[in-house]
């Protein structure tokens, strides 16, 4: 094992308290992790790092609260590192109106490719047909470290949205973004399909493989991504409160459709969106959570088939993007019977 990775693969800790006290709230117990862990060890002490956050838009109220990302920054309070918050250009610039500032995250929050989109790292690719070249944002290229903090989500590009969708498509410049939506089909013909279809997100399945070609592009570019550092100096928080169907970029919020599950932690994107996304598919299912357009068929059980809420959900398979980061990474596959 890399020096300074963490021991374990993914720590987990439960949004459900066993006391009223301040001990046994979810924050309490997460710093408490991270004094058992002291995963800052992992850098050096003048190290630069960056930590990708999806600060949402201006009508979102469901993202990661401040106060996870505060106790991650808490741990480098006495050292020479400099930590710094980014997402994309145009997020950043309302940041601050949901309570991404640096008094409330103890460091600046900066655009992620500079105020234009133009601080970029061209990596060109030879090894995917998705992509010839992969433009990774300056601020994640130049890093020396990696703290990626997501908020579990439903994803209607692939189903399920955590760390692999918040590097692969968060940490890249515009015009790769852009591109890798190219894949999941949407945009004229997508709202076509909604406006003709009696189940909208069933309907979307047809024609583009359960978001297949999307997710592996994503995977691809997560991977690019986090070719420079040591595995050891990437850490990913999953924060799976306020689940709901869509991704924070839409700039709005919707009721949860599983109960708050808890946080996830650990080194490898793939391994903490494997043990996030099992537990949102074995949560308790709020099927009146979702509004009448998303809602999947429901079995004799009174949900879907165990395993395949957020497939029926969206019409894409939530594992594709895991399975592609593991088997680009020459790792075993988590899942293997869902295709």
């Amino acid at each position: 094992m890399t020096a300074g990775m963490l021991p374990e693969r993914v720590y987990s800790l439960p949004a459900q308290i066993d006391a009223v006290s301040r001990e046994a709230t979810l924050l309490r117990r997460f710093r408490d992790l991270l004094d058992e862990l002291a995963p800052e060890r992992a850098f050096g002490d003048r190290d630069k790092i960056a930590i990708k956050l999806h600060v949402g838009g201006p009508d979102s109220y469901t993202t990661v609260h401040p106060q996870f990302v505060r106790a991650l920054v808490d741990r480098f309070a006495t050292r020479q590192n400099f930590l710094y918050v980014v997402d994309e250009h145009r997020a950043v610039r309302t940041a601050g109106q949901r309570g991404y500032n640096q008094e409330a995250l103890g460091a600046p929050v900066y655009p992620i490719s500079g105020v234009v989109d133009r601080y970029l790292e061209e990596r060109p690719v030879t090894d995917s047909p998705y992509f010839d070249t992969i433009k990774v944002a300056g601020m994640v290229a130049h890093a020396d470290g990696l703290i990626v903090v997501s908020h579990v989500k439903g994803h209607a590009s692939c189903g399920f949205g955590a760390a692999i969708k918040n590097i692969g498509i968060g940490c890249v410049a515009q015009e790769t973004r852009n591109h890798i939506h190219v894949f999941e089909g949407h945009d004229n013909w997508r709202q076509d399909v909604v406006e003709a279809a009696d189940i909208p997100h069933e309907a979307l399945a047809e024609g583009i493989d359960q978001g297949r070609f999307f997710s592996h592009a994503l995977a691809r570019s997560a991977q690019e991504v986090l070719r420079h550092f040591d595995p050891a100096k990437v850490l990913c928080l999953n924060v799976a409160l306020n689940v709901h169907p869509y991704c924070d970029c839409w700039g709005l919020s919707s009721p949860a459709f599983v109960p708050d599950i808890g946080l996830f932690f650990g080194n490898d994107p793939a391994d903490v969106d494997e043990a996030s996304l099992r537990a949102v598919e074995d949560a308790p299912f709020v099927h009146e959570a979702l509004p009448a357009f998303l809602k999947p068929r429901l079995g004799s059980a009174g949900e879907p088939a165990p395993g395949q809420r957020l497939r029926l959900m969206h019409g894409k398979n939530p594992w594709y993007a895991v399975e592609e980061f593991r088997r680009l990474r020459g790792a075993p596959p988590a899942h293997p019977d869902e295709e």
